[in-house]
């Protein structure tokens, strides 16, 4: 009985990470550098976006879903589509670090560093809540800070949680 017992809790533990969201982030993987983002997932579409190419970053898209050959990305606050032969990804969730940072708000927004002066002011994105972002960061006075090879992404402190 005990092991039974023991056994459901395990499995409720895991099935409330499983539940937890995963942000994946994209970047193109094109000979040039970027992938156009169109308005509809049609090579005659309007470009309405790029897509960077960060293959040791984060990217600067957020993958939203696939359709046939088409990926849909958001790139600040534009939501378009790249042909998914030129984007790579990469999932954020909780790996084997000592603490998590979790989304708290329904829609948590994301920040790339600005480098012209340093301050975090570049909106990048949201995830919803509950969703891990990563179990390796650090932290200043307002922000976490998801460290990359490439780039920073910041998330103030009242929105997401350590845990």
């Amino acid at each position: 009985m005990r092991r039974i017992m023991m056994f459901m809790a395990a499995l409720m533990v895991c099935g409330s990470l499983w539940a937890q969201d995963v942000l994946t982030v994209v970047y193109a993987t094109s000979d040039d550098g970027f992938v156009n983002v169109r308005q509809r997932p049609s090579a005659k579409a309007k470009i309405v976006e790029k897509l960077w190419m960060f293959n040791h970053g984060l990217g600067n898209g957020i993958w939203r879903g696939q359709q046939g050959k088409w990926t849909q990305v958001s790139v600040g606050n534009v939501t378009g589509w790249c042909y998914t032969k030129y984007v790579g990804s990469q999932n954020w969730y909780s790996g084997n670090g000592q603490r998590v940072l979790v989304a708290t708000k329904e829609e948590t927004p994301l920040y790339r560093e600005n480098y012209e002066d340093g301050k975090p002011d570049i909106f990048f994105g949201t995830v919803k809540r509950g969703t891990i972002l990563a179990d390796e960061f650090q932290e200043d006075a307002d922000n976490y800070i998801l460290m990359t090879a490439h780039d920073n992404l910041f998330i103030r402190k009242t929105d997401a949680e350590a845990r």
